[in-house]
């Protein structure tokens, strides 16, 4: 029961980013530009169409676990040692990529979808 809830729980965090970007279809991508920023790569397609890429870079860090002995030195006294274990640091590098086209009546490069993200990137969102 407890893995089934816990497979539910990640297909539903998987689709965050996808419902984000899903939202974008349709608009001009210059919205998103207004959201995130300017993107790091823009790639012209062979086809006419461009694709706009962001990235975002994820920091997360464990903190390390404090293990305390307690022993006896040589004379009988409580002695007691400190030992800092773990602390690990893991860094996740995503890229969210929109495809566009572009519409001459609106003047813009219009969204017309997106690529969907890494099951790692698909957790977060754009921000």
């Amino acid at each position: 029961m407890l893995r089934a809830t816990a497979l539910l729980l990640c297909l539903l965090l998987g689709a965050c980013a996808s419902d984000t970007m899903r939202g974008y279809v349709g608009q001009d991508i210059r919205m998103v530009t207004l959201e995130y920023g300017p993107p790091v790569n823009q790639i012209d397609l062979a086809d006419g169409t461009r694709a706009y890429q962001w990235r975002k870079v994820s920091v997360s860090t464990t903190p390390p676990n404090a293990i305390t002995t307690t022993d006896k030195d040589k004379k009988g006294r409580k002695v007691q040692t400190t030992q800092y274990v773990g602390g690990t640091q893991s860094v996740t590098t995503c890229l969210y990529t929109f495809f566009t086209a572009w519409n001459p009546a609106r003047n813009a490069w219009i969204v017309t979808g997106f690529k969907e993200p890494s099951f790692d990137c698909a957790i977060g969102d754009l921000s």
